[in-house]
């Protein structure tokens, strides 16, 4: 039961960064310049830590609907770095994306990998 907490606190943890990096996008869209970038920093933070909880207690628990939320989530977490795109005027600054990106792109392989471990074993059962 802890480790179905832990999972599910993780993912609220992620959600919790996503209206700072949001803003940061709006601004930089809108503005054209980023400002301080702290949104991003602190999104990135919260979603390293939410992820990373989200993972443990969701591959050992595997709590039945958090496959969707860890979809649903990641791709937030993907798209509040919309305004980034603004700042990808040299190549060498594409590894730092990635990094960024990296929380939102876990929760979703691990919302997919889930959900197909979760197939697995009710099929087994079915049988």
């Amino acid at each position: 039961m802890a480790l179905k907490i832990i999972a599910w606190f993780g993912l609220l943890l992620m959600a919790l960064g996503l209206p700072l990096s949001f803003s940061s996008s709006w601004t930089w869209v809108s503005t054209g310049t980023l400002g301080s970038g702290a949104g991003y920093f602190v999104t990135l933070c919260t979603g390293a830590t939410g992820a990373l909880l989200a993972l443990i207690g969701g591959f050992i628990a595997r709590p039945k609907y958090l496959w969707i939320g860890a979809i649903v989530i990641g791709v937030a977490y993907i798209s509040s770095f919309y305004g980034y795109r603004m700042g990808l005027d040299e190549p060498s600054k594409y590894w730092g994306v990635f990094v960024m990106l990296l929380p939102g792109l876990a929760c979703i392989v691990e919302g997919i990998v889930i959900r197909k471990l979760n197939k697995r074993t009710q099929s087994q059962r079915a049988h």
